[in-house]
């Protein structure tokens, strides 16, 4: 990214400001003058537009020419039977044909269709001018393409990326790749990619990211015309493999392929890496693969406007859980997914190159001509009669001028802050997505010591309770003394038990498992999810009260499910009151509403929730923790939808906030016994 220091950006302001104010008595003599030379310039203007339109349509001619005998149209994919409920299709962009596209990606469609049963995912290989057709027409839900042909049809059709891809390499650049620009090794003659002039080159095509466009920018870098400096341009079309043929072939001079084809090809036994040169091959740290080009981000998954929100939450959080070491991962040769990268690398190439989405050129005419500058010999005309006042002019627009370049800085310094900003919320991401994993790590070391410790539990209380038979046998059992070690027996055999059931219980919450549907006591789920958090509360000084009504609360549901979203709340509304000074309270109520629904509201005393908090608190990914995930709330939503009901925030009157939830209610069953107060 190229950044104008703002410090340089006003220096420049004020010196041309200066300039322009020391010539303003300069201009004013000169006046007359300028008017024939505008006039003159106007008719030369008519002529030079004439010729740089001639050239225009000519290097236009030559590269849609260039373009005429690729295979770019050939189709990919498989014919595709009529749309089943609940089917989901993902286009896939086959760089390297339609049977790499389904051994590289089908593992991730099986996989997705295992996470989301009710629905059946199905991968669509796409060549590059199948893609804007595919989602105009709305055949496919998610796309999977190069950063390039991602950029076009956001502009063209609103499409949305969700994720990005990993690539193998490590974690400094696994997000990123390039382009490599090559010959055979056995080539003396060409060393660099100034050696390219008047030799013959292949690509894939020339709306190909990775397999020409890449190159292209390094070629005008390199004061080189791909479409005048080359004796011939050759397009191969998918897959990129052709393009490493026909250079070791001989068939042309050199080729350019995306980072990773030619690893891929040398894996494969197909080509020895030492028959082929790299041409200005760069060497980038934690970058394992033949380079030749700058870096733009990976392949970004998106989503098209026609595929529900909901849909796209489950497969970006499906998406975001895989591992490195994930077996759909290591299959598909790569290293995962992270949040969407900032793709302004990608865009700032396209528009360097002119090509779409900023391939938009103008047709001038003579009449346009005319329309445009006709005002400019008129302003001449008039300024013979007010060259006295054309000083006090031209103070006026430096000064106009001055503003708007002042403004221009300001709104850079703007975008600079903002770009680095977004950069700190994908690296803070990533931290997050590493936290997940290893939260995941503990949970499952949580259930195997829950195990081990309940060993050890159920032995004091076997033995308490073998002490406490013994001495009621005893003689003299009922004196004083034997009556206290009696009941301190007693108490060590009831508190190993409830030991044992609070890790019991903890052992079911991170106890990976299919959801269970069966009738269950709200109240009794309420009741042991305070349990769980109830020191937690005490060490804090937090207070926990019960308001419980004589209703059923009955529902059907997943216990622990039901159970995860009650300690999201509670321990929420816990941190809420950790800022408060005073007495700390969390009040939860629980009953039916006019609608036969189960209701429970937990209500606190802490900060509150501010009136632009409220309308993103239920969105993955935000949060007003400093170290919070904002996945939280994003979850328990979907839980509660899941089962038909709705979960709601907003300010309580008297300070505070107030979460809430509502689940259809079952009357098959009552609570098995009132929730005592804690």
């Amino acid at each position: 990214m190229h950044k104008m220091p703002p410090p340089i950006l006003m220096m420049t302001i004020n010196h041309k400001a200066q300039l322009s104010q020391n010539r303003a008595g300069l201009m004013a003599r000169a006046g007359a003058a300028l008017a024939g030379i505008l006039l003159v310039a106007i008719v030369l203007l008519g002529h030079n537009v004439a010729f740089a339109q001639t050239a225009t349509q000519t290097v236009a001619q030559k590269f849609d020419g260039a373009d005429g005998q690729t295979n770019n149209n050939k189709v990919f994919f498989r014919p595709i039977p009529a749309r089943e409920p609940g089917d989901v299709r993902i286009g896939v962009l086959a760089f390297r044909g339609a049977e790499h596209v389904y051994k590289q990606w089908q593992p991730l469609s099986d996989y997705l269709s295992g996470q989301i049963p009710e629905r059946k995912f199905t991968i669509v290989p796409l060549s590059l001018s199948e893609v804007e057709s595919v989602v105009s027409n709305k055949a496919v839900d998610f796309i999977l393409t190069n950063p390039g042909n991602y950029a076009s049809i956001e502009a063209k059709f609103g499409v949305t990326r969700i994720a990005t891809l990993q690539s193998e390499n490590s974690v400094l650049v696994g997000n990123f790749f390039g382009a490599t620009i090559f010959t055979r090794s056995d080539r003396a003659d060409i060393k660099k990619i100034s050696d390219l002039k008047g030799k013959s080159f292949m690509a894939i095509g020339k709306n190909a990211f990775g397999g020409f466009q890449m190159a292209w920018r390094e070629f005008i870098k390199s004061g080189i015309d791909p479409f005048s400096d080359f004796s011939q341009i050759l397009y191969s079309g998918f897959p990129q493999d052709a393009v490493v043929d026909g250079v070791l072939s001989g068939k042309v001079d050199s080729g350019t392929v995306r980072t990773g084809v030619l690893e891929s090809l040398a894996q494969e036994g197909k080509i020895n890496l030492s028959d082929i040169r790299i041409l200005s091959q760069r060497d980038v740290p934690g970058f394992t693969y033949l380079l030749s080009t700058d870096l733009y981000p990976e392949w970004p998954f998106a989503k098209l406007t026609h595929a529900s929100q909901d849909l796209a939450q489950k497969v970006v959080i499906q998406l975001l859980s895989m591992t490195p070491d994930h077996p759909v991962a290591q299959s598909g040769g790569y290293s995962g997914w992270t949040v969407p990268l900032d793709y302004l690398p990608v865009h700032n190439l396209l528009k360097e190159l002119r090509i779409s989405p900023y391939d938009v050129s103008a047709k001038i005419s003579v009449s346009d001509i005319i329309e445009q500058y006709l005002h400019w010999a008129l302003f001449a005309l008039i300024l013979l009669l007010i060259g006295l006042f054309w000083g006090v002019r031209v103070e006026y627009l430096v000064t106009k001028r001055t503003r708007e370049l002042s403004k221009a800085n300001d709104e850079l310094t703007h975008q600079i802050a903002e770009i680095k900003r977004l950069e700190d919320i994908a690296r803070k991401r990533q931290n997050e997505l590493a936290h997940i994993s290893r939260v995941n790590t503990i949970g499952e070391l949580t259930a195997s010591l829950a195990h081990e410790i309940n060993q050890p539990l159920s032995a004091i209380s076997n033995y308490a309770q073998g002490c406490v038979r013994r001495l009621k046998n005893l003689s003299g059992a009922n004196d004083g003394e034997s009556r206290d070690i009696l009941d301190a027996m007693k108490r060590v055999a009831s508190e190993a038990e409830r030991a044992s059931q609070v890790i019991k219980r903890i052992r079911e919450l991170v106890r990976k498992s299919e959801a269970s549907m069966e009738e269950m006591d709200i109240s009794k789920a309420l009741k042991d999810a305070v349990e769980i958090i109830q020191p937690e509360a005490l060490r804090n000084g937090i207070v926990v009260k019960i308001n419980k009504t004589a209703l059923p609360h009955a529902i059907v549901a997943d216990k622990i499910q039901i159970e995860q979203v009650l300690l999201n709340l509670i321990g929420n509304a816990m941190e809420s009151t950790m800022s408060v000074s005073g007495p700390r309270t969390i009040i939860i109520n629980t009953g039916m509403n006019t609608d036969g629904e189960a209701v429970v509201s937990i209500k606190d005393n802490g900060i509150g929730i501010g009136e632009k908090d409220a309308e993103q608190l239920f969105e993955a990914f935000y949060t007003t923790k400093t170290k919070g995930m904002g996945m939280g709330l994003s979850i328990s939503r979907t839980i509660i939808e899941t089962y038909g009901g709705r979960l709601w925030a907003e300010p309580s009157p008297d300070g505070g906030a107030i979460f809430g939830f509502s689940i259809p209610a079952s009357d098959t069953i009552k609570p098995e016994r009132p929730i005592n107060a804690a």
